[in-house]
């Protein structure tokens, strides 16, 4: 007898084979997560580029502005070094709301006060606090991926979180035209307290688990002579985008030109950096991300450069598209690189080291071009000649290092 069934009788009906999964930009997680990533970047970009023409109109110079506002990024780089203790002492949901509601109040200070003193611990307090925020979001999407998927699924999230890039400046710009700068402020600090609701779906309540000397990881993850020379790239890197976001707003204000107008220069960088994520992530997954770095590095210093030669409304708008192209590169790559040469129960302290390296380049870049600006308006924008060289000397050796690991595996 036939061991199969009569032609008659029905056939019988596979279960439907499980799809494999994968990471999408339909991803439920990584897309909470860059939704949380979208609401504390926007935060603090509806002020951003408003914040320099705030204290130039209440009477700080270009080189006391200069100053202050490294300050916050001072503060964010030294908090993230240590934000894998904090995190593991806190748990990330802890560390994440204690960021928000600080950021929220420190944001309503600085405009609620004039003196020196009195802003510069409000820009402290926007540093510290943003500092215990980014780390751990960007923890929580290397941990979400493999390897193989880990370029889409921070390019998702950086597609996210770069839309506020693009909006709020934009946003912030019409509110401070329209009712004034500080209400710019406090439409931001509101912002940062309503992503308090959108951390808790995708953050545990207790400290986590595993503990692997959070205190001592940091100092661990630079003893990497690949991760140290990447961040090397990307603190100089992010030196150039400091002085472009501090010191081309008072630029534009020698110009004449409006705040509205600011603000649309700043969202013409958040579109193209935000449109650049998406492929960004698909090329690195591809042809590796150190591919990637050079352009990025070489554009922005390229770009800061040309801009005392630009001398209209029209031709900033189209530096501020090419600066945000070349910018928007660098995110997905060295979050990919950092996590690949990082262990996963160091990913928070690594995530911390990378975003210290490039805030501490926030810090040096406005620093540096508040003493340029002693000199005169255009002499901070000469600063990419020596910042873009060594961005460019350290990225080498860092593509170099990337490269023979691949060769030893």
């Amino acid at each position: 007898m036939s061991e199969h069934p009569p032609s008659s009788a029905p056939a019988p009906v596979r279960p439907a084979q499980a799809p494999r999964i994968r990471i999408s930009p339909l991803d439920l997680r990584v897309a909470l997560l860059g939704a949380a990533g979208f609401l504390i970047a926007i935060s603090w970009q509806f002020v951003l580029p408003i914040l320099p023409v705030r204290l130039s109109r209440i009477g700080y110079s270009a080189a006391q502005i200069g100053t202050l506002v490294s300050l916050l990024s001072l503060a964010m780089g030294i908090v993230e070094l240590e934000v894998g203790r904090i995190a593991g002492v806190l748990g990330a949901r802890r560390t994440l709301a204690t960021g928000l509601v600080v950021n929220a109040a420190a944001m309503a200070w600085i405009v609620l006060t004039r003196a020196p003193l009195g802003v510069a611990v409000g820009l402290i307090g926007v540093g510290m606090a943003r500092a215990a925020m980014w780390s751990p979001l960007h923890a929580a999407v290397a941990a979400t991926a493999s390897e193989e998927t880990r370029g889409r699924a921070f390019s998702v999230f950086w597609f996210l979180t770069s839309v506020a890039f693009l909006a709020g400046p934009a946003i912030g710009g019409s509110v401070a035209a329209q009712f004034g700068i500080r209400m710019s402020f406090f439409v931001g600090a509101a912002v940062s307290l309503l992503t308090l609701a959108v951390i808790v779906p995708i953050t545990e309540s207790r400290p986590a688990v595993v503990r692997a000397r959070p205190a001592a990881a940091s100092w661990e993850v630079l003893r990497d002579p690949i991760v140290r020379r990447l961040c090397l790239a990307n603190h100089f890197f992010y030196a150039i985008s400091g002085i472009w976001s501090t010191f081309v707003p008072l630029y534009m204000v020698h110009l004449k030109l409006s705040v509205a107008t600011i603000g649309w220069l700043f969202t013409v960088q958040g579109l193209m950096y935000a449109l650049v994520q998406l492929p960004t992530g698909r090329v690195a997954d591809r042809v590796g991300p150190e591919r990637l770095i050079l352009p990025g590095v070489i554009g922005r210093a390229a770009i800061l450069a040309l801009c005392p030669l630009l001398h209209g409304a029209g031709p900033l708008l189209l530096a501020a598209a090419a600066f945000g192209i070349a910018g928007g590169m660098i995110p997905v790559t060295f979050t990919m690189l950092i996590a690949r040469f990082s262990s996963r129960e160091h990913y928070t302290s690594a995530m911390g080291v990378y975003n210290s390296s490039g805030d501490l380049g926030f810090f040096v870049g406005p620093f540096l071009g508040g003493a340029a600006a002693l000199l005169g308006i255009v002499a901070p924008f000469v600063l990419a000649f020596p910042l873009g060289a060594f961005g460019v000397a350290m990225a080498l050796r860092g593509i170099a290092a990337v490269r023979r690991a691949d060769q030893e595996v």
